[in-house]
């Protein structure tokens, strides 16, 4: 465990980014990489060779977009056992099933954030994770949460990972008010 603190901190510092526990950074958004994960560049003093970073949302888990990523299969399983205990509906999902569930949340967060172009990202007690991606919780400039606004659209599963947990009650609770309102994809899933 210390040697992977050690080398988070190493990679960040080595790429000139310090991020401090529970604070709020100011990030210019330059891409979304997929529904839990967007670029950002920071104003703050970087390495020349890294022009933005990955923020990885924390508190939720978007469907993946590529059918060979590693966690295709065990989504289709969650989103199965969810639908079956909510909507007592036996389902079957393919990884091609999920995918396009991912992109339908990357479709969405691109769309809420078409015009956005400065965002704020707060972190919590861990402020990178062990890939060296920014674990962050974003800012929009109408004062609203992209992690929230996802999960409570319907385009997200809950992923409450400690000790990063600040809003996982609330996002707790709009999960299940988007599957129980059939938000986002779950309307799709009852279907089937």
């Amino acid at each position: 465990m210390r040697f992977l603190l050690v080398l988070i901190i190493s990679t960040l510092t080595v790429f000139g980014l310090e991020l401090k526990p529970n604070s709020r950074y100011i990030c210019y958004i330059t891409k979304v990489l997929d529904g839990d994960t967007i670029k950002c560049r920071f104003p703050y003093p970087v390495s020349k060779k890294v022009k933005s970073y990955p923020v990885r949302l924390i508190g939720i888990d978007t469907p993946e977009t590529g059918v060979r990523k590693k966690n295709t299969g065990k989504q289709a399983k969650e989103l199965e056992k969810i639908a079956f205990q909510t909507y007592h509906k036996h389902i079957e999902l393919s990884k091609k099933d999920v995918v396009n569930y991912g992109i339908e949340a990357k479709d969405f967060v691109e769309n809420v954030l078409k015009n956005v172009y400065v965002a704020v990202v707060e972190t919590d007690v861990q402020p990178t994770d062990h890939y060296g991606r920014v674990l962050g919780y974003i800012w929009l400039p109408d004062g609203k949460m992209l992690n929230e606004k996802i999960i409570c659209s319907g385009y997200a599963l809950l992923l409450t990972i400690p000790p990063n947990v600040k809003y996982a009650k609330e996002f707790r609770k709009c999960f299940r008010k988007a599957v129980e309102e059939k938000k986002g994809f779950w309307r799709e899933l009852t279907g089937y």
